[in-house]
């Protein structure tokens, strides 16, 4: 067991059932792409933008990533190329 498994939960029904912060709808995903891309390692960015999570919170998150990486990135990459098809004309 990982000290984030407090803080990481799947739950069925929610998010397709991508690892998302416990008690809450937000993805794993949400916060990578947020400190990666979005606001590159700038945190105190993230937690502006995901005022609803404590800093133990995205630290869970962003753990749990770095030991699930290709998980995530293959959630990533499916929203990628759902979000594509939703937009072609």
């Amino acid at each position: 067991m990982h000290w984030y498994d407090r803080y990481v939960e799947k739950v069925p029904g929610v998010q397709g059932g991508e690892p998302v912060i416990t008690g809450t709808r937000t993805p794993v995903r949400a916060l990578v792409e947020l400190f990666y891309v979005v606001y590159p390692s700038n945190l105190s960015e993230v937690r502006r933008a995901l005022s609803h999570l404590d800093q133990t919170h995205i630290e869970a998150g962003l753990a749990y990533y770095k030991d699930h990486q290709a998980e995530i990135d293959g959630h990533i990459a499916r929203h990628e190329e759902a979000f594509r098809k939703a937009h072609v004309r």
